[in-house]
């Protein structure tokens, strides 16, 4: 009896002792502390809001003054300066008896000179590939007004230059292209306003500016010629661009203008270039005054945003042409 009471405890504690294990078994599921460990709980990263789509900053000039210089009588138009630039000469009186009086009236001669060459200067300037100012002052009697009275109005471009020796006084004269009293405001009134709205980045313009720094047409093998307002063409004759809608944007506050240049290499050197831009071959030029461009298919396909992002390729200066003159 005793073995079996004994056996009986033993019984009795084992089956115990299986109920105990089987208890905690069955409540460490549950958290109450036993022979199991509860997992920690889990922590999921923060979802980051998406980044607002920023424009890149405007670049600054890309080229020196003078690299698209268009020699004309009389001075030149610094297409990449964007100004119209004019030279004039008066005559010091030598029987005066007053030398210094005699050089003030042959500075004010040299700037009447210098007005009247700057303002034939303006007339042939390429407005498009069909028509130069003077075809707008002579339809727009508002057009010749303005251009006459910003000509007069023409900041001098450093001190007059005296020549003691041949007793000549000279002055230059320099006019904006694109600039608030420039050519491009003088025009607004037969091109129209311009206005542009500031709707929300399409998605293909957005994705432009995120891959590319700038768009360049290189149509310096093509011959291609300076404009105000160059349009740009498919080879089916299809109008991609007419930068004309934008003339009352263009030169907005002295800011939005196209640049011009002659360098390529020089343009990609800059660090604002670190992401190559996109460079685009002129297949050819078109227009009566060959201003006009002319795309390949698969250049021209690149651009179906063109319309949309112009407005913020100026902006940005980032907007070129490589011309070689």
């Amino acid at each position: 009896m005793r073995a079996l009471r004994e056996k009986g405890l033993w019984l009795t504690v084992a089956m115990a002792g299986t109920a105990l294990v089987v208890l905690s078994c069955a409540t460490g599921t549950v958290g109450v502390s036993g022979s199991a460990s509860p997992e920690p709980p889990r922590t999921e990263a923060p979802v980051e809001p998406p980044q607002e789509f920023q424009l890149p900053e405007r670049l600054p000039q890309m080229s020196e003054p003078g690299d698209v210089d268009e020699p004309v009588p009389g001075g030149e138009v610094d297409w990449s300066g964007n100004v119209v630039r004019a030279r004039g000469s008066g005559v010091v009186d030598p029987g005066m008896s007053n030398r210094s009086q005699a050089r003030l009236m042959a500075e004010r001669a040299a700037v009447v000179v210098a007005q009247r060459n700057l303002l034939e200067i303006v007339k042939g300037v390429r407005v498009d590939s069909e028509t130069r100012v003077e075809n707008f002052m002579t339809d727009y009697d508002v057009v010749y007004s303005r251009v006459e009275g910003y000509v007069k109005g023409a900041r001098q471009r450093g001190p007059a230059r005296y020549d003691s020796l041949a007793g000549i006084v000279e002055v230059e004269l320099e006019m904006e292209i694109y600039g608030d009293e420039g050519l491009s405001d003088a025009l607004t009134p037969a091109l129209g306003t311009g206005e542009v709205s500031a709707a929300s980045l399409s998605p293909r313009v957005r994705e432009f500016f995120q891959q590319y720094s700038g768009l360049v047409f290189d149509g310096g093998e093509a011959g291609l010629k300076p404009s105000m307002y160059p349009k740009i063409y498919d080879e089916q004759g299809n109008l991609l661009l007419d930068t004309r809608d934008y003339a009352g944007y263009l030169g907005k506050g002295g800011q939005a203008t196209m640049q011009f240049i002659a360098d390529l290499d020089q343009v990609l050197a800059r660090p604002e270039f670190a992401k190559s831009p996109l460079v685009l071959k002129v297949r050819k030029v078109t227009g009566l005054l060959g201003s006009d461009i002319v795309l390949g298919g698969k250049d021209a396909g690149k651009l179906k945003w063109l319309k949309d992002g112009f407005k913020y390729l100026l902006d940005a200066g980032r907007f070129l042409l490589k011309i070689l003159l």
